[in-house]
């Protein structure tokens, strides 16, 4: 009967043993899982803040081109009051080869902001459809910085009168 009592008591050692190997199994892998799962969250937070660096990068390179293009703008745009002078003359030189004569011209000076002015033009023209578009195809062509900022055009089929608004920047 010993030899029954030695090899029970040896099973539920083994088998003692045994679930205890499974619970430490079991716990392993619960913790394995945990450290994948913690693994990829922080990955997935590292690639988060890998593509806001970017963001953040391409932002910071748009900004570091900032001064060359307001350095750019203001060159190629701002006009100064001597060109203003050569813009109301080619104002004029462009309706006259066009064949209109604005007499109402009308200048508003804009109060200064960061040492640029802004210029209100109005004028009203009278011609034919095909002259104003010209007109208008001629001023744009300019190089320096004015806009037509309105254009009402209304007239018959032969004569249109077309009311004008343009805008000039003058720096200082």
């Amino acid at each position: 009967m010993k030899n029954y009592k030695l090899a029970v008591t040896t099973l539920l050692v083994l088998l003692v043993v045994s679930a205890a190997g499974s619970l430490l199994s079991i716990a392993y892998g619960s913790l394995l899982g945990l450290s994948r799962q913690n693994r990829l969250n922080r990955f997935a937070a590292f690639t988060l803040q890998e593509k806001e660096f970017q963001k953040l990068n391409e932002q910071y390179q748009d900004w570091k081109k900032l001064p060359e293009e307001l350095r750019r703008f203001r060159r190629d745009f701002i006009i100064s009051m001597d060109d203003f002078a050569v813009f109301r003359r080619d104002l004029n030189s462009c309706l006259a080869d066009n064949h209109f004569h604005a007499a109402n011209i009308t200048f508003q000076f804009g109060g200064r902001q960061n040492k640029i002015r802004k210029v209100n033009i109005g004028f009203v023209l009278q011609g034919t459809y095909r002259d104003l578009k010209k007109f208008i195809f001629d001023m744009e062509r300019k190089t320096k910085m004015h806009f037509f900022t309105r254009i009402e055009l209304n007239g018959a089929a032969e004569m249109v009168n077309g009311n004008f608004s343009m805008e000039a920047y003058i720096g200082e």
